[in-house]
Order: C-alpha cells, then structure tokens, then sequence
C-alpha cells in the first residue's frame, strides 16, 4: 500500500458555521441550531441535544448553514474532554442549522473518500495533533486553519472507499445493535454492550492499524 503525506487542507475544505443571536432562539420552530451537544464523542457518531429546551432558531440566517443530509461536522471547542476531533453526520436535511461553534468538512473528492475522512479526522493522530494546537483555556478551541493544518499519511482513493465502506459497514452494525439493546429485558443486555464495545473498539482502531503500525512497510511519500 502507497501512503501519500498530505496537510489535511490539501484535501478537503473545513467551514466555521453562523453567528446566531440569542434573541432568536426558541423553544419551537422549524430549524434546529447545531451545538456541541450533537456530538456523541464516546461513540463517534451523531445525537440530538436533550441538554437543551431552546435549541430552535427563528431568525434569519444564510442558505449555505442549512445541512444537508450526510454532511460531515467537527466541534470547534471542546467542552468535554475528547471531543476535539469527534465527527457526525447530519441525519436529515433542511433541519439543522451550522453554528458558529461547528464546521463543515468538504472533501475534495478527487482525493479524498467522504466515509474515509470521517474516520481520518476522528483518529488519535488527528485528535493529537488538534489537542497539542488547541488554545490552552478552560473550555479550549480550535479552528478551522488549525484542523487543516493537521498531518495525515492516506492511500489512493481506491484503497480509501474501500476502507470507508468498511468501517461505515460496521457502524452500521453498531447501531442496530445498540437499538436492538434498547429495547432487551436489562438482565439480557449485558452481552449486547459488549459486543457493542467490542465493535466500535474495532471500527476506530482498523484504520490506524492499516495505516501507521504498518509503515515500515509502506511506501509513504
């Protein structure tokens, strides 16, 4: 396998999303404005915010903060620790609205596999390097340049989707294990955690298995 270096801004763009008033939020409306909230950062993976009773919006905003479907976000501070580095996909479309302490990911897609760079950004080496860079405050920040100038080492597209489909393949299986366990006696759901330790354990470690234990004996360039 080939391992091309890359400043993750050769790959792909990162978006800071709106400065949204205060004034404008409500406990009702059509559009829901993204926070930390939504990101559930032990399992990867998207959430809706229950933290809050007023994470609608009403005000006017840009067309380009509405989220479509699939997009790739990334927290911008980190009020928890790990969350820097932490990625979800928006579930629905024309619902959700980036804010300012949210970015988009958009990929080149002539070098970068969409489900690939969601696991390339939520790796230890990218959260490494994201935590050594972050402003050194109590609830610390990012930015979007600071998450572009990130180092990653990435195979030929080919060799990227088929890794993507893989690991998407097994969170898939992550999800319907864990909706199936939701709905288990509490005595019979304790061999269901497990396997959904044990999968997601393997989801966020395969990618780094292929590509860094390996390279003594990769060509990287």
């Amino acid at each position: 396998m080939i391992l091309t270096k890359y400043k993750l801004g050769d790959i792909l763009d990162v978006t800071r999303g709106a400065s949204l008033s205060g004034e404008f939020y409500a406990t009702k409306g059509e559009y829901i404005r993204l926070t930390c909230g939504n990101f559930d950062y032990q399992n990867n993976c998207f959430k809706e915010n229950k933290s809050k009773d007023n994470l609608y919006y009403v005000g006017d905003f840009k067309p380009e903060f509405l989220m479509e479907e699939g997009d790739i976000i990334t927290p911008l501070t980190e009020q928890a620790i790990g969350l820097h580095g932490s990625t979800a996909i928006i579930p629905e479309s024309g619902k959700y609205i980036q804010s300012q302490d949210v970015a988009k990911i958009i990929c080149n897609e002539d070098l970068l596999d969409k489900d690939f760079a969601f696991y390339l950004i939520s790796s230890a080496l990218v959260k490494q390097q994201l935590s050594a860079a972050a402003q050194q405050t109590k609830i610390r920040h990012t930015s979007p340049d600071k998450i572009k100038d990130c180092t990653v080492w990435i195979p030929e597209l080919a060799e990227q989707k088929r890794i993507g489909k893989l690991l998407r393949s097994i969170d898939r299986k992550i999800e319907l294990n864990r909706a199936i366990n939701q709905n288990l006696p509490m005595p019979d759901r304790s061999s269901r955690v497990a396997e959904v330790r044990n999968l997601k354990a393997f989801s966020s470690t395969f990618i780094w298995y292929n590509l860094i234990c390996g390279f003594s004996s990769f060509r990287t360039y």
